[in-house]
């Protein structure tokens, strides 16, 4: 008896050999029940204590001296390598990276959603701001101060030197000096509760730069109508790119509404004549690879094959707030900014680089993979999120959207952004990170997940005739 049991350990130990396979993932973590055991995603971890926390601070960065394994939170990112059992989700682990770009002390800058909750106290103020997705706490010990923009500094009577320009701010005297035309700059580190607890924060009135006003007008769309009666796809010309527009008047109306209802309220109720005003346009083209795309002057572009992928009007709800915050948060200006040297030279060679949601699909695409890139998507996500919510959309659908691309990718072409299973793992782990830091309170029961409308459309969208071949080539 005892020979047998032997050998049936024995057997059950090289079947768990045999289903067993080395992987290596990186996603952010999901669930905590020690820090031998956690979640990230569908991956259930395992890590033997013997197995240290490797880190990727910088040299001097106190944040690596600083991690310990309790430090394990919901919202931790890792890259764990190790043994992964398909048929149980166990993940045992043989290494484990502590990656610091979303840990230790965050520097971001974002557009207010709402206006402050502070009040005065001492010196100081008190109190919660919401901003980029986040719940950013204020105490008296906070530092809060204003800083005039180019325009508002251009019309001072008091002119200072561009040294004085860049360093100068001022203390925040009145909330009279904050609006929802105002981005916050902060710091600070994030609490058990996942507020953020801040240490600085800048307050900056947005603006419309003479830069970014010819770069509307340059990227304004030249529209052909589609011709619906009979099935002939119209043309948009986004300045060196083409799309055929879906022939379906009802698909077109759909995700125009759909996308209208996402806008932020504040943004939609500026005065048409308001420079900050985003004409947001709503496009469905046809193309067979799924991807959305917003370009600075709040054209949205979405491919027709979206409702392939996925699975209710929820998810498409989330990929639209994605590409609408981009445009809001104005991204491509701050990217522009950013890569200015590694865009010259890219394009010097001839490469082409988009605007829109599909820019850091481009950067990436072309080798250049940097942490800025990666912030602008996280941030498109978090205010995804709100924006989601305040539109009544059911918020557990967007990680939901990225699985249900994963899961029907099939042989179909997609953007190299979404064509990546490691990339699934981490955008829908870095989602259900930010679901339950900071909207653990929401309920579910009252928010909208699909609609007849968005399977009627779908349905639409995949009995239109198909553009004729010679108009690829176009």
């Amino acid at each position: 008896m005892r020979r047998f049991f032997a050998l049936a350990s024995a057997c059950l130990f090289f079947t768990g050999l045999l289903f067993a396979k080395e992987v290596t993932i990186r996603g952010f973590v999901t669930e905590v029940k020690s820090s031998t055991v956690f979640e990230i995603d569908d991956y259930k971890v395992t890590r033997d204590r013997s197995v240290e926390f490797e880190t990727n601070a910088q040299e001097g960065d106190k944040s690596d001296a600083a991690f310990k394994p309790k430090g394990i939170c919901i919202g931790t990112e890792l890259e764990v390598k190790g043994e992964y059992d398909e048929s149980s989700g166990q993940l045992k682990a043989k290494s484990i990276k502590v990656l610091f770009e979303d840990m230790g002390k965050l520097k971001r800058t974002a557009l207010l959603e709402q206006a402050p909750s502070l009040v005065r106290k001492g010196t100081g103020w008190k109190g919660e701001i919401r901003a980029d997705g986040q719940r950013i706490s204020v105490s008296p010990e906070t530092s809060l101060t204003t800083k005039l923009n180019k325009s508002e500094r251009k019309n001072s009577i008091d002119k200072k030197s561009k040294e004085e320009e860049d360093s100068d701010s001022a203390p925040l005297t009145s909330l009279d000096e904050v609006n929802l035309d105002t981005f916050v700059r902060y710091e600070g580190t994030r609490a058990p509760d996942g507020a953020i607890k801040a240490e600085k924060i800048e307050f900056r009135h947005a603006e419309l730069e003479p830069g970014e006003a010819k770069l509307w007008k340059r990227l304004e769309p030249k529209v052909k109508e589609p011709d619906y009666s009979s099935f002939a796809p119209g043309e948009l010309k986004m300045h060196w790119k083409k799309y055929h527009i879906v022939p379906n008047r009802e698909a077109q109306d759909y995700v125009t509404n759909l996308g209208e209802s996402l806008i932020p309220a504040h943004q939609k109720d500026l005065p048409a004549n308001d420079p900050l005003k985003i004409p947001f346009r709503f496009y469905l083209v046809q193309d067979k690879s799924f991807n959305a795309a917003a370009y600075p002057n709040g054209v949205v572009i979405v491919h027709s094959a979206v409702f392939d992928f996925l699975q209710n009007e929820a998810q498409l709800a989330f990929v639209l707030a994605h590409e609408i915050s981009h445009a809001v948060e104005k991204h491509e200006w701050q990217a522009l900014h950013y890569h200015r040297a590694e865009l010259t030279a890219l394009r010097a060679g001839g490469a082409f680089i988009p605007f829109g949601g599909s820019l850091v699909t481009g950067l990436a695409a072309s080798g250049i993979q940097n942490q800025f890139a990666r912030s602008l998507e996280n941030q498109a996500d978090r205010v995804g999120l709100e924006w989601m919510l305040a539109a009544g959309y059911d918020i557990r659908e967007a990680p939901a959207s990225w699985k249900a691309v994963s899961m029907k990718k099939g042989d179909r072409p997609m953007n190299p952004f979404w064509d990546n299973h490691d990339n699934h793992t981490t955008r829908r782990s870095y989602l259900m990170a930010e679901l339950k830091n900071n909207y653990s309170d929401v309920d579910y029961s009252k928010l909208k997940k699909d609609s007849e409308q968005f399977h009627q459309v779908a349905e639409l969208v995949k009995n239109v005739p198909a553009k004729k071949k010679q108009d690829e080539g176009k």
